[in-house]
């Protein structure tokens, strides 16, 4: 749910609780409103009674006026402890068939060293179900008339005044590293937006100048130290071509050996690093079956030596939104550590469906767990001439695509499986 149905949504909910409030506040307040206007006139009334009794003691005001008021002259000896008296009864009136509220104002006033007693009496109509329910019926359709208005004003208002947030996330998806031009974002009065503004501009700048300056890093990295690498392994190699003796031919090995693994090292850690803000471009579809084809073509002189069994099993056209040589890396990758980390007269199998590639290899157990694998220099077995990078270039390969991978380990098996994403 995007921000303007979010605040239609908050809207419409403070509307509704407003008006059902405001409806019940009215209700009462209508109410008590109409009994104290009744009282205050029952009371102007006995005012009125009085001033005419102390003018004249013989004034009949039932003769003059109407019936809802009575005066009685009280006895002398007579003890009232309130000056005034307020009733209010519910009786049947034979006559409506309904229930009416009967309000009495009673007072005691001392005219001419005479106590009296005034009460004026007013009948009230109560509201009856049906007027109520007609009553709610006429709120509740102004209510579902202002609630449907405040969602369309509110959606309407909030994308206005979110334009330039919603400008903001369309040139955030939109940014590239390699993209020389700034963002181009909206111009605004709303002091939040220019600091969003503010700050994505100074973020995508120091962004595309860090990318600069680590891929600037990462290739004179890789070429200060591949010279010198190639060099020794040169010299190496004319050392080894010469008479030495058996313990000297060895160690010249094991150097040689250990400036290949150095280099790898040096070329899988620079091609991470370039993962790490790798574009994924609109690529076009590869036909991963026969990439596999041919890698496993490619590999199967290093089986018969180890003595590998491939069993393999793939569907033909399988066609995938990849990056060729980013694919290659993974097939690569992953058939390499089947062979690396098999056993003796070990075997690979090999499966690739429309749905998932998998690889198994047959091997010792792993001596940590299977997705702690997937991190940089961790390997399952440490007696093996791996450098631990191999699983963790695979996966940072798959998560640019959005594609799962996992590893467990099963009945004497390593298996690898990569669910395609649709």
């Amino acid at each position: 749910m995007n921000l303007s149905f979010r605040f239609a949504r908050a809207f419409t909910f403070l509307v509704f609780f407003v008006l059902v409030t405001g409806f019940a506040i009215l209700y009462f307040a209508f109410e008590r409103a109409t009994m104290r206007s009744a009282i205050l006139k029952l009371e102007d009334l006995n005012e009125y009674v009085t001033h005419k009794l102390e003018k004249d003691s013989a004034y009949d005001y039932l003769k003059s006026h109407h019936r809802q008021t009575q005066v009685k002259i009280l006895p002398p000896d007579t003890k009232i402890a309130k000056e005034k008296i307020i009733e209010e009864k519910y009786i049947w009136n034979k006559s409506i068939q309904s229930y009416i509220n009967r309000i009495s104002v009673t007072t005691y006033p001392i005219i001419n060293q005479k106590k009296y007693s005034i009460t004026s009496v007013r009948y009230i109509t109560i509201i009856e179900n049906r007027f109520m329910m007609s009553i709610i019926m006429v709120v509740a359709w102004i209510m579902v008339f202002l609630i449907i208005l405040t969602i369309i004003v509110s959606v309407l208002v909030s994308k206005k005044i979110l334009d330039p947030f919603y400008h903001a996330m369309d040139e955030i998806k939109k940014f590239r590293l390699r993209d020389n031009s700034p963002m181009n974002l909206m111009q605004t009065e709303t002091e939040e937006f220019k600091s969003l503004n503010k700050f994505l501009l100074k973020m995508s700048e120091s962004s595309k100048k860090d990318y600069n300056v680590l891929e600037e890093l990462s290739e004179n990295t890789s070429h200060e130290l591949q010279t010198p690498l190639a060099s020794i392994k040169g010299k190496i190699e004319l050392l080894m071509d010469s008479e030495l003796s058996e313990n000297q031919l060895i160690t010249l090995s094991s150097m040689n050996d250990e400036l290949d693994r150095l280099s790898s090292i040096n070329q899988s850690l620079i091609l991470l690093a370039k993962l790490e803000h790798f574009e994924k471009n609109d690529s076009q579809l590869i036909n991963f079956s026969e990439l596999l084809k041919d890698r496993l073509h490619y590999f199967e002189d290093l089986f018969e030596i180890q003595n590998l069994t491939l069993v393999n099993e793939i569907q033909d056209d399988v066609y995938l939104n990849f990056d060729e040589n980013l694919a290659s890396i993974v097939i690569n990758n992953l058939i390499n550590n089947s062979k690396r980390h098999n056993i003796e007269n070990g075997k690979i199998f090999v499966k690739l469906t429309e749905t998932y590639f998998q690889i198994s290899n047959t091997g010792n157990p792993p001596t940590i767990s299977t997705e702690e694998l997937f991190k940089r220099f961790k390997r399952g077995n440490p007696n093996q001439n791996s450098i631990g990078i191999g699983l963790a270039l695979v996966k940072k390969i798959l998560e640019i695509y959005d594609t799962e991978i996992s590893y467990h380990f099963e009945h004497h098996l390593h298996t690898i499986r990569i669910n395609f994403t649709k």
